[in-house]
């Protein structure tokens, strides 16, 4: 055998699959039921994890409904997700690091550790990355899957649920950290959806003050200030100008300007937006994931002096995101609304591509917890 063990009872593995047509179902998925249950099938280096708890992400959304974002193309069956946490069990002879029964959240990326990004510690640039759940890479929603042990870091007490939130709290961290808030700092954030609402509370917890959430929805802004009740929340109206909303958003920060913008949403017209409404010297931090190619207001950001800068997923944040969840210094469990059983993870995602439902972080349980 290639590798080693201690399962003794195992689940079909079954996994949630969308194609170039747009249809959403449940299939078999691999590695086989009989691989897990005999230990094979795994490369030197890789474990075998059993997904507890997985996340819906709104990029899992558009690969079902736009079939693409960007040059990332659904070209066959492909099975979806990427934020995913679970129990070992299965590894390779030539993994020392982790153990039959660890709890883990998946990274969800294997990079090739030769080119510049990978070498200078800045791997979310990787050319060649494997990132699991983008075209034609196979993502996590299933209940068993082979990755990288480096990849796979430990949660210990953490429950599976937060062990998947880490994933889009990766992604705000990163704009965190890189935008660089300080304590003290006018914030404006655009959208409160997943990511936006996850960002809120990282800027809180770095001191940020005031706070501005904006939205298109009502009932997001009323669970943004739920989730924290000091945030300021601005309902965004079409019919405004980015001139108009920029005036709105530091009307209600009591005259303060943003210092910095993390704009969450992609949206040409609230990117427009964040940037009118900067300070001179201050910085629009783009989040979201928007089209190819948009207008922005060029003069305003020169004559103001207004940085302009984006992110691409992550790198290096995961072992500070498990620490800031197992402290309690960020608290994320009130974001996930929704449960389903993996078998209903159709239903699943209408929850999860309908605002009008209420959804914000939608789970999906590939097993109980006890279950291997």
């Amino acid at each position: 055998m290639s590798s080693t063990t201690t399962v003794s009872q195992t689940k079909a593995n079954i996994g949630v699959y969308t194609n170039p047509s747009h249809d959403l179902w449940i299939a078999d998925a691999a590695p086989s039921q009989q691989d897990v249950e005999k230990g094979e099938g795994l490369q030197p280096g890789e474990i075998t994890v059993a997904i507890k708890s997985t996340g819906i992400c709104g990029s899992d959304v558009h690969f079902w409904h736009a079939g693409c974002i960007g040059p990332m193309i659904v070209e066959g069956d492909h099975i979806l997700g990427h934020e995913s946490a679970g129990v070992v069990v299965a590894k390779h002879p030539s993994v020392t690091t982790h153990e039959i029964g660890d709890r883990v959240a998946i990274e969800p990326n294997i990079i090739c550790n030769e080119c510049e990004p990978c070498l200078t510690g800045r791997y979310n640039g990787c050319v060649k990355v494997a990132f699991r759940s983008t075209p034609p890479i196979p993502g996590l929603l299933r209940r068993y899957v082979n990755h990288p042990a480096i990849w796979c870091h430990k949660i210990h007490d953490m429950s599976y649920e937060n062990g998947a939130l880490l994933e889009p709290l990766s992604v705000a961290l990163a704009g965190v950290q890189r935008a660089n808030i300080t304590l003290g700092d006018s914030v404006l954030i655009c959208g409160a959806g997943p990511i936006g609402l996850v960002t809120l509370a990282c800027a809180k917890a770095a001191g940020a003050e005031p706070i501005v959430i904006t939205d298109i929805d009502q009932g997001r802004l009323d669970f943004a200030k739920e989730f924290c009740p000091s945030v300021r929340t601005h309902k965004v109206e079409f019919s405004d100008s980015p001139e108009q909303f920029a005036q709105k958003v530091v009307r209600l920060a009591g005259g303060i300007e943003p210092a910095l913008c993390l704009e969450c949403t992609g949206v040409e017209s609230s990117i427009a937006g964040a940037i009118h409404a900067s300070k001179f010297g201050g910085k629009v931090f783009v989040i979201g994931v928007g089209k190819p190619e948009m207008k922005i207001p060029f003069m305003t950001l020169s004559t103001r002096e207004v940085d302009l800068q984006f992110q691409y997923r992550y790198a290096n944040t995961w072992p500070r995101a498990i620490r800031l969840l197992r402290s309690g210094v960020v608290d994320l469990t009130k974001l996930v609304t929704h449960r389903f059983k993996l078998e209903d993870a159709v239903e699943a995602f209408k929850v999860a591509a309908d605002p009008k439902q209420g959804g914000i972080k939608v789970m999906i349980q590939s097993m109980d917890e006890g279950e291997k």
